[in-house]
């Protein structure tokens, strides 16, 4: 694994949650690591904790993702570094409310962690690893992103994108020798959310596959709910049972018209 995809990997979002759990595992296979959040200090206790228990090397990079000079800061951090993995995992939070209850402000915040960070990262770190013809990309989606979700519009739409674009690199870089996989969990364990899948299992079904699969949904739960939605069901019955299902989720003041 070091071999492939070596010798170092950057994780955004690692101080927490799916990002850490992909800190601890990448450095259990070996790798050096370069950690990327807004919380310097867990970071830092992550970073001695895991080069204490696997002999590893980290850079601690704390980075506000949600500013325009964002990709700078990052690059610059690690100029000197060979990335051979990213693990693209920081985002949004979700929301559930209705559509017309949200500002523009809010919308182009969700857009930007989705679409924009993960756009830039991926470009910048695919050109060193096309050069050297290895790598690898994980690209962290959702469940939501194979389901169209009323109440979550532009969430599980940005969600869509990275579907699309990463399943779409999975087959295009692979020219260049650099491996791509989408990961799709749905509801899983984090300071956030005390219920659905732990992270152990949601990171171990992307490292897994990388180099395997254009896309996984960990968890055989999660996978009937896509698979039963996508196939079983026209279109019209996956918005109308989607949009009913988050209906019922709805909370005081998102969940009526003035």
């Amino acid at each position: 694994f070091v071999e492939k995809y070596g010798p170092w990997a950057l994780v955004t979002g690692s101080s927490a949650g799916i990002g850490k759990e992909f800190a601890r595992q990448l450095a259990a296979q070996g790798l050096n690591l370069a950690l990327v959040a807004r919380r310097d200090a867990l970071l830092r206790k992550l970073a001695t904790e895991l080069e204490s228990t696997y002999d590893i090397q980290t850079r601690v990079i704390p980075c506000d993702l949600n500013q325009e000079n964002f990709l700078e800061e990052i690059s610059s951090a690690c100029a000197d570094l060979e990335i051979g993995l990213l693990v693209n995992n920081a985002g949004a939070p979700s929301f559930h409310g209705r559509f017309l209850s949200r500002s523009i402000a809010e919308m182009e915040q969700t857009l930007h962690f989705s679409i924009h960070v993960q756009l830039h990262l991926i470009r910048h770190f695919a050109e060193a690893m096309a050069q050297r013809r290895r790598g690898g990309i994980v690209q962290v989606s959702s469940i939501s992103g194979n389901l169209s979700m009323p109440f979550m519009a532009e969430y599980s739409a940005s969600k869509g994108y990275q579907l699309q674009l990463g399943e779409s690199l999975h087959y295009e870089l692979k020219d260049y020798g650099i491996d791509v996989i989408v990961l799709s969990p749905g509801a899983t364990h984090s300071e956030r959310i005390n219920f659905g899948m732990q992270p152990e299992p949601v990171v171990s079904a992307a490292l897994n596959n990388l180099g395997r699969l254009p896309s996984v949904i960990p968890g055989w739960r999660n996978q009937w709910t896509a698979f039963k939605r996508r196939h079983f069901n026209s279109r019209r019955q996956v918005v109308q049972v989607m949009g009913d299902f988050q209906r019922g989720r709805l909370q005081p003041p998102h969940d009526t018209i003035d």
